[in-house]
């Protein structure tokens, strides 16, 4: 079982007074937590009365959705994971399920993509291995997350969904839900 568990937390009063050209010219995105849990093994965290949060979540929802659409083209996808020192996720694709692993580089200056479709020596695992999450519910889990961060942003100010990012957002999402 896969799930996402998100919170924004961001100066709300700011953003509520933006228009879609200043959110693009100020903030570009909402900070939050986030934590993703395959099948107890987690990255990130969660806890509902966190006071501050540091990720960024739409950037977190464009690369999660690339991330499912990847895993339908290629049997394996690993995602370098923003503002990490080292860390990434590993995902094997064996027929609909999906082995994921939490996995270090152990030279970052040889990787620079945020996406690769093939094993690299530098990599090695980090505290979790081969946790299996049913493909089908892995990419239900993403819309379905980033479809309420939407309605969220949505009702927060409706000037922003004519950012770029937020349309990013959008148009990915339209295109994962589309296949």
């Amino acid at each position: 079982m896969f799930t996402i568990s998100f919170k924004a937390i961001d100066n709300f009063d700011e953003i509520k007074q933006l228009s879609a050209e200043q959110f693009d010219q100020t903030k570009q995105d909402i900070e939050g937590i986030i934590e993703l849990d395959f099948n107890g093994n987690k990255y990130g965290m969660f806890f509902e009365d966190c006071p501050f949060g540091n990720e960024r979540l739409i950037r977190w929802f464009i690369d999660l959705i690339t991330i499912a659409k990847m895993v339908k083209v290629h049997n394996y996808v690993a995602y370098r994971i923003p503002d990490s020192t080292n860390l990434w996720l590993e995902f094997k694709t064996q027929e609909k399920e999906l082995e994921v692993s939490l996995i270090e580089d152990i030279d970052r200056e040889v990787i620079l993509n945020l996406f690769i479709i093939e094993p690299f020596k530098e990599f090695r695992y980090s505290t979790w291995k081969g946790a299996n999450v049913n493909m089908a519910s892995f990419t239900k889990e993403i819309v379905s997350n980033a479809r309420e961060f939407i309605n969220f942003v949505a009702v927060l100010n409706f000037k922003i969904m004519e950012s770029k990012n937020i349309q990013i957002l959008e148009n990915s999402l339209r295109e994962l839900e589309s296949h």
